[in-house]
C-alpha cells in the first residue's frame, strides 16, 4: 500500500469514528448526567440493559481506535526514527489495553 492510500483510509477511517463518537458519545453522556448522583446501584442496573452496554462497547471501541489514529499523526509529525517506532509501540500497546479493559469491564458489569 502506498502512502498514500493509507493516509485516505486513516483519513476516512477518522472521521467515521469521530461520526459514530458522536452518535453514540451524546446520548451516553446524557444518560449519564441523569444518573450521575443516583450511585453504583443505579449505573450498575443502567449498564445492565444491552441496549446501554452493547452501544458502549462501540463507542469505547470506536474512540479507541480514533485516538491510536490521532496519537499516530502526532507521532509521525513530531518524532523520527527509533522514538517514533517506540512511541508507536508504546501507543499501540496503551490502545489495545484500554479497548480491551474497559470492554472486558462493560461485559461484567452489563453480564453479572
Amino acid at each position: 500500500m502506498s502512502n498514500k492510500s493509507i493516509g485516505t483510509k486513516h483519513f476516512i477511517a477518522q472521521r467515521l469514528t469521530a461520526i459514530v463518537n458522536l452518535i453514540v458519545g451524546i446520548p451516553a453522556f446524557i444518560i449519564f448526567l441523569k444518573v450521575y448522583d443516583e450511585g453504583y446501584i443505579a449505573i450498575k442496573g443502567l449498564l445492565s440493559q444491552e441496549i446501554v452496554w452493547i452501544p458502549m462497547i462501540i463507542y469505547i471501541l470506536s474512540l479507541s481506535y480514533h485516538m491510536k489514529i490521532g496519537v499516530g499523526h502526532m507521532l509521525d509529525d513530531y518524532f523520527d526514527g527509533g522514538l517514533k517506532s517506540f512511541l508507536s509501540l508504546m501507543n499501540n500497546i496503551y490502545v489495545y489495553l484500554v479497548a480491551l479493559l474497559s470492554t472486558i469491564a462493560l461485559i461484567i458489569l452489563g453480564m453479572f
